[in-house]
């Protein structure tokens, strides 16, 4: 389950960069960075701060992500906030919890590095018009899938470690 993790990651992340770079072609100098709820622009940014802050964000949450889940095996056992805490803090199960934790969190990532991608890309498609405009719909209909994603990892953590592995 790990590498087709790691393999989806990376191609997430050759998705961002790759299309950050095309996009950044097709960016005015000055852009509208920011919209308020009703998609009008209330943020400016030059381009290139646009697209390096983009993808400072969009690849370091995921990074941070997952360094943090990947850390938990250095810390103590008893400190494993996870459901059966009894069974999964025990020394020969800490670090099987703390492998399905750091394999989960790369899903997380590649899941935010695709949003992220096609979140930064809308911003660009906004930028064409005159004057720039978000569609604000388009934008909530792309963050959905996410919001449902995270909320469905969850629930698959919690269902995983309220399970406790028959010998």
């Amino acid at each position: 389950m790990k590498k087709p993790a790691i393999a989806l990651l990376v191609l997430s992340a050759a998705l961002l960069v790759g299309l950050g770079i095309n996009d950044h072609q097709q960016l005015p100098e000055r852009i509208a960075s920011h919209f308020d709820w009703s998609g009008t622009a209330n943020g400016w940014m030059n381009r290139t701060t646009f697209t390096a802050t983009m993808l400072a964000v969009g690849l370091g949450i995921p990074a941070l992500v997952i360094a943090a889940m990947h850390a938990l095996r250095f810390i103590p056992a008893e400190y494993l906030n996870v459901p059966n805490p009894g069974y999964w803090r025990a020394p020969a199960n800490h670090r099987k919890a703390c492998d399905i934790l750091a394999a989960s969190s790369l899903w997380f990532g590649s899941a935010f590095l695709i949003w992220q991608a096609f979140f930064t890309h809308m911003i660009v498609a906004a930028n064409r018009a005159t004057p720039p405009a978000l569609d604000s719909g388009k934008a909530i209909l792309l963050t959905l899938p996410l919001l449902a994603f995270i909320l469905g990892w969850i629930t698959v953590l919690i269902t995983r470690f309220h399970r406790i592995p028959t010998p």
